[in-house]
């Protein structure tokens, strides 16, 4: 008789992001977790009881994740510190299909209360990364932290345009515009650039809620 495969729940949450970033929130199904893991569908639904359930917990710790990276970025008023917080968004993203799936993830299913209130904890973090790195300049602090949202926002929308710059060098170079724009004084080298567009598979990190 064969022996059931031994799998953890770490692991099958890891496939289960896999597959997140595959398909996205919305076409998310147990059975292609449990044919990646090799278990059956029952047998994951004996350790998360549903589709819903799996997918909140896997969000839960992606968000959870996020927060914690973001909380360890720096936390006083500069340009320079704006530029550390514009290289950790971008920075996440070495493909466009990973930032495909950051879309997906992060602004899919908000008409469910559970995934909206993680979407929600997930922008309170980015917004409150960029608020403490927020020196004063001619507008209010909040809408100049809101401002600066939308720049990111539309930096990494604008990004797949950039014939082959990196993300990182692409958010670094458009957010020193940004800063020189807003008057905000920064140092050329506060953030390191990479070199040439990297090749390798889009971060898991880039998702939600992370």
């Amino acid at each position: 008789m064969a022996r059931t495969p031994t799998v953890s729940d770490d692991e099958i949450l890891d496939a289960a992001q896999k597959v997140l970033y595959r398909r996205g929130p919305d076409a998310f199904t147990l059975a292609e977790v449990a044919a990646d893991v090799g278990l059956s569908r029952a047998a994951i639904i004996l350790r998360f009881k549903s589709t819903q359930e799996l997918k909140v917990t896997l969000l839960t710790k992606m968000v959870s994740r996020f927060t914690l990276q973001v909380a360890e970025l720096p936390k006083t008023p500069s340009g320079d510190n704006l530029l550390k917080v514009a290289a950790f968004f971008g920075g996440r993203m070495t493909n466009v299909q990973g930032l495909t799936a950051f879309l997906n993830n992060h602004f899919s299913n908000i008409s469910d209360p559970i995934l909206f209130d993680l979407e929600l904890k997930r922008g309170a973090a980015w917004h409150n990364a960029i608020s403490l790195s927020m020196p004063p300049i001619a507008i209010d602090h909040d809408a100049a932290v809101a401002a600066f949202s939308a720049h990111l926002s539309g930096t990494l929308l604008a990004w797949p345009g950039s014939e082959n710059e990196t993300c990182l060098n692409y958010m670094l170079r458009r957010t020193k515009e940004w800063l020189h724009l807003a008057g905000i004084p920064f140092t050329e080298s506060a953030v390191e650039v990479e070199s040439p567009a990297s090749e390798e598979a889009a971060s898991t990190e880039a998702v939600v809620a992370d």
